[in-house]
């Protein structure tokens, strides 16, 4: 497995490092041309800055989206195409190739948060307080409310912890589940999975508006900590049930993947 991690984390920052290259390019014009105009405004350098600023908020978009979608799309290309044969092949169990692949995709989109986190750093170091106020931020001063708000309410902060811990993973086991679903039929798998990835965000809605929506809505009149646990364990039973959906999938019906 840790082979197999290493092997995805290479093909993943293959990417990911030139798009990571390319915001913290964006970050550093950008910071560079911001001073400029600060000392000298020019209409055409405005324009010119607004262009770049664009460009690299698109950037960041791009990148984090990047770290989710390949991690995707090596999910698919490296099980249920020709690629699959060589992946299932490995002296490594249907649970090791999910971890590995699972692991190596949240630790991608980690990453891609960090260089983002980074790149606005570099954009907005040195840059007068008034200016930061204007645009509503203020560092210190977020940071201190938010320390403030963990010391006022310690068991609240572990509990929004442990729902993005398991928030997390959620979102790349809902599509590998689906991708794994759609490729249990003979023909047009890819309009399959896409049918079934149409079909759960029906039946989604559909539960979050009758069921989940007001089961939440009682638990948070009764208490913010009981509204969170159940979040908690409805996204842990969402992540269990993928995970084990796929397994089953890889380990039993191998021989309907081509």
């Amino acid at each position: 497995m840790v082979k197999l991690l290493k092997h995805e984390l290479i093909a993943l920052f293959r990417v990911l490092l030139f798009i990571s290259i390319a915001v913290v390019v964006f970050a550093v014009i950008g910071r560079i041309m911001l001073a400029v105009n600060l000392n000298s405004s020019s209409p055409a350098g405005n324009i010119l800055l607004s262009l770049l600023i664009v460009f690299y908020v698109f950037a960041i978009f791009a990148l984090v989206f990047a770290a989710w979608g390949l991690g995707i799309s090596r999910f698919y290309k490296t099980l249920f195409t020709g690629e699959g044969y060589m992946t299932l092949s490995l002296p490594v169990s249907p649970t090791g190739i999910i971890c590995a692949k699972l692991l190596s995709s949240i630790i991608a989109m980690f990453a891609a948060c960090i260089v983002s986190v980074l790149s606005l750093c570099i954009f907005f170091i040195g840059m007068p307080s008034d200016i930061l106020s204007e645009i509503g931020l203020n560092i210190s001063v977020s940071f201190q409310m938010w320390f403030e708000d963990i010391v006022a309410a310690p068991g609240q902060f572990v509990e929004e912890l442990l729902l993005f811990i398991v928030g997390v993973p959620v979102s790349l086991l809902l599509v590998y589940a689906c991708i794994s679903v759609g490729q249990l039929f003979t023909n047009h798998r890819k309009l399959m999975t896409f049918v079934v990835v149409l079909g759960l965000y029906i039946v989604g809605q559909i539960l979050s508006v009758f069921a989940v929506v007001p089961i939440y809505e009682t638990a948070a009149e009764v208490s913010i900590h009981l509204y969170l646990w159940i979040q908690i364990l409805f996204v842990t039973a969402l992540d269990v049930g993928c995970f084990f959906l796929v397994r089953y999938i890889l380990k039993n019906k191998v021989n309907l993947i081509v």
